[in-house]
């Protein structure tokens, strides 16, 4: 382009620039209105994915808390049931009429460790946990059968405990 051309452009933008008409009015307002419905677009997008980012953050966050809740009580279950088990081998007077301290003082610390005492059910374990120590040790005197009671109700207790709800 030569330099006559140039000139002849910007004198033209300069007039219609000065007194536009209807139609680049109208081409003001057009690009106007387009360029503020792109940020209005942008914007509430940002917006609706912002919520849909935090909303599965919250999802999987919850998700996972439950997951690890579920293995860690089926773990404890597990422990429980295995150590109850042990325990109240070791102290039936059937097959043990002298129980040995040194296997079955360790299993009724492991049984109390694993307990939580703000729940009634693992309170009532606990309770007579200690009430078949003190039979089986010999530190209280009880008879065949008081003792094999208590087996029966550390077994239910131990049932309950089992199978209550983390609360």
């Amino acid at each position: 382009m030569d330099q006559s051309t140039v000139n002849t452009i910007i004198e033209l933008l300069k007039q219609l620039l000065s007194k536009p008409d209807g139609v680049v009015v109208a081409a003001y307002i057009t690009v106007g209105g387009m360029f503020c419905v792109g940020v209005a677009t942008a914007l509430v997008q940002w917006f609706v994915t912002r919520a849909i980012l935090r909303s599965e953050h919250q999802r999987l966050h919850i998700q996972l808390q439950t997951d690890f809740r579920l293995r860690q009580m089926s773990q404890w279950q597990q422990e429980f049931v295995s150590t109850i088990s042990e325990l109240l081998a070791h102290t039936d007077p059937e097959v043990y009429p002298m129980p040995e301290r040194k296997k079955v003082v360790p299993l009724i610390l492991k049984t109390q460790l694993m307990l939580n005492l703000d729940m009634e059910a693992h309170r009532k374990v606990n309770q007579l946990t200690n009430e078949l120590g003190l039979a089986v040790t010999k530190w209280e005197t009880r008879g065949l059968s008081e003792i094999l009671g208590i087996h029966g109700r550390l077994l239910e207790a131990s049932r309950a405990a089992i199978y209550l709800p983390e609360r």
